[in-house]
């Protein structure tokens, strides 16, 4: 476990570092704005995978994870919903851009922009079925539960 703790803690910190490099990249290339905004995207995705390895970092440490609310598995699963139509609408967006495109910069720039889409709508539906889900036992499987942890099986004692 400590060398895990340890390799996540060395990866967020070279992800931040890369992120701050490629930064500086995309600012001395302005001027050309597909490549900056590109570098700049990556850098991006390098402070992104910082905050899982932080994420990681938490659960790998046991820190502490307060879980969440009924009324917050709500608003978490509406909010997705809502996004998980719109990442449909931007996939196929994009991918007919790509389709249309001649020049090589901007099937360069569609196709990270497509690929994200696509990674998002997986990730958003993801959190939608195994996290944000908010799920009520059935009596059977409630009564299930109640006869599996009890340490006497329904009779008093044993």
């Amino acid at each position: 476990m400590e060398e895990l703790v340890r390799t996540l803690r060395r990866l967020a910190e070279a992800e931040k570092s890369y992120a701050n490099e490629l930064r500086e990249l995309a600012k001395s290339v302005e001027r050309v704005a597909p490549l900056s905004a590109i570098i700049e995207a990556v850098a991006s995705d390098s402070d992104k995978h910082a905050s899982i390895y932080e994420a990681l970092l938490k659960i790998a440490t046991g820190a502490s994870q307060p879980r969440l609310a009924g009324e917050e598995l709500e608003l978490i699963a509406s909010v997705i919903d809502r996004h998980i139509q719109t990442e449909l609408k931007m996939i196929e967006e994009s991918k007919k851009l790509l389709s249309e495109a001649r020049d090589a910069r901007m099937q360069l720039l569609l196709a990270a922009i497509y690929e994200d889409e696509v990674k998002h709508h997986k990730v958003l539906t993801d959190i939608k079925d195994k996290i944000a889900r908010f799920r009520v036992l059935t009596d059977e499987e409630f009564w299930e539960q109640v006869w599996k942890d009890s340490p006497w099986h329904g009779t008093p004692g044993g």
